[in-house]
């Protein structure tokens, strides 16, 4: 196994799909909360490398055993990604369970790769609903298919993360 570091970058959202996800926070409780774990999207909450503070975000993952994967789609300039990799304790909330967790960086870029296409696999289940993608994609507000695909072509330099739970907050 080679381990390198992951190197995918590119430009933050903007627009709508910036505002919705800064709001993901706020709208994740109750019976929504359920609603975003069965689509696939669980809260993050990581230590800020600079403040030190709390920093809580959304993003999406896959189960795997008593584990959970997220990916940073954003790259490695993704704030929540440099927060981790900073302080690995974190906690996590998918649906209405609250867990800490140590998040560990998948370094093997062949093991990073066969996990996108894990989640590929698992992707019809999760993200916006099939119905609402055409409008989101003719919008240009936000195309999970071809996000997807995306992450899988890049897989190999995207930051993929492990979340390791440990006990309930």
């Amino acid at each position: 196994m080679t381990a390198h570091e992951p190197t995918f970058s590119r430009k933050p959202p903007t627009g709508f799909l910036r505002f919705f996800l800064k709001q993901l926070p706020r709208l994740y409780r109750g019976p929504l909360a359920e609603l975003f774990r069965w689509r696939c999207v669980m809260l993050l909450t990581t230590t800020g490398r600079k403040s030190g503070l709390p920093r809580t975000t959304g993003v999406s993952f896959m189960p795997l055993g008593d584990r959970y994967v997220i990916f940073s789609g954003w790259g490695v300039r993704s704030n929540w990604y440099k927060n981790l990799r900073a302080n690995p304790e974190v906690i996590i909330q998918v649906g209405r369970r609250r867990m800490r967790a140590t998040a560990r960086l998948v370094e093997d870029p062949e093991r990073r790769r066969d996990l996108m296409l894990m989640m590929q696999q698992r992707s019809a289940h999760c993200g916006p609903p099939r119905f609402m993608r055409p409008l989101l994609r003719l919008t240009r507000t936000f195309d999970y298919d071809a996000e997807i695909r995306m992450a899988v072509e890049q897989a190999g330099k995207l930051p993929v993360i492990e979340l390791f739970p440990h006990g309930e907050v």
